[in-house]
């Protein structure tokens, strides 16, 4: 500190008046400036941005009762991983034992009607009936089917799967693939209504990332583009920039899909998601650490290197984070610049640390 404050004390009668600050490497190395050029900072050009974890909407699937019933079992919990097929919840009632008389009804007169049938074709094959004796034997058979084949419908929708041997007014609603219980709602005992969701499961791959970015920072932004997160090592793309702004947040949704994410990311959690153009950076566009900015008067400035010293140059900025920032200058990508000590640079050009 003590070398800084005689380095600063020194500088001022130097370039009060002059725009170049003159700083020899010797001092530039004492007050702790480091250089690096533009053009190492575009290879590396990435943004951060606060992105929240949602299972796409194709992959969420609602159980519910497909009859007015009583749950009588809940065997998953929010939030446990179930396999296809696993039960989830046991349900009864009146409405559910009429489904499965109406279905053992309905086979019976099918069977009925298909005895019929097969007799009335031997009887025709013998010449003793007319063939629309025949015809309306083969109707009645077919509608008959038709009857039974919706009744044993209804009591699948209902959770009772295969044909009902018995009546029992149970039915085990499973789960209809590999998934994660997003959802739980009911509770053992709770009476619920026809269409009443009860679980809601989802599959996790692949998985989308929400983004909101500022619109500046989606102007860099576009489909294709790389999206990592930390402690993932599949990534993923962007799939979406949507076109109007969110009114609560002023800000634009990008959505990115992980297809993969192997469980290194789960459900509503929020992250941090680095976004890497695919595209070639435009020319004469640079991605900064923050640090290496200064304000003054109203403008944003850099401290490019010269001879004998430091110069510097006003920068348009488009997008800043915490950690970096976009800008537009009118500077070769070998130019060198303050990458640390921009602050040191800012107090020497305004004459800052001593008086006149």
């Amino acid at each position: 500190m003590r070398r800084l404050f005689s380095i600063l004390l020194f500088l001022p009668s130097l370039f009060a008046a002059a725009e170049d600050i003159k700083l020899s490497p010797a001092q530039a190395l004492q007050a702790g400036i480091l250089t690096a050029t533009l053009a190492e900072q575009k290879s590396a050009a990435s943004l951060r941005l606060p992105a929240q974890v949602v299972v796409p909407p194709a992959q969420i699937e609602v159980i519910a009762a497909a009859v007015p019933a009583m749950v009588a079992a809940v065997k998953v919990a929010y939030g446990e991983t179930v396999k296809k097929g696993q039960p989830l919840l046991r349900l009864q009632g009146g409405t559910l034992l009429e489904l499965q008389r109406d279905h053992l009804g309905a086979s019976a007169q099918a069977q009925l009607a298909a005895e019929n049938r097969r007799r009335d074709e031997a009887l025709f094959a013998d010449g003793i009936i007319a063939q629309s004796r025949l015809s309306a034997t083969l109707a009645a058979e077919r509608q008959a089917a038709a009857l039974a084949a919706e009744k044993r419908r209804a009591m699948q929708l209902a959770g009772m799967v295969g044909p009902a041997k018995e009546v029992s007014g149970i039915a085990e609603l499973r789960a209809p693939f590999d998934g994660v219980v997003l959802e739980a709602n009911v509770q053992p005992g709770q009476r619920v209504d026809a269409m009443t969701p009860l679980l809601k499961l989802g599959r996790l791959a692949p998985l989308w990332l929400e983004i909101q970015a500022a619109p500046a920072q989606a102007a860099g932004i576009a489909a294709g583009d790389a999206v990592s997160i930390a402690g993932c090592t599949p990534s993923g793309r962007v799939t979406l920039i949507a076109p109007q702004m969110q009114a609560a947040s002023q800000s634009l949704l990008i959505r990115a899909e992980l297809r993969q994410p192997d469980g290194c990311i789960r459900p509503f959690q929020y992250v941090q998601a680095e976004i890497r153009s695919a595209r070639k950076p435009d020319e004469k566009t640079w991605r900064l650490p923050a640090a290496a900015l200064v304000r003054h008067e109203g403008k944003v400035w850099i401290f490019v290197e010269v001879a004998g010293g430091f110069r510097p140059v006003a920068v348009r900025l488009l997008d800043e984070t915490p950690d970096t920032a976009l800008l537009t200058a009118d500077l070769a990508g070998e130019t060198r610049f303050a990458v640390k000590g921009a602050s040191t640079l800012k107090a020497a050009w305004l004459g800052l640390g001593g008086g006149n």
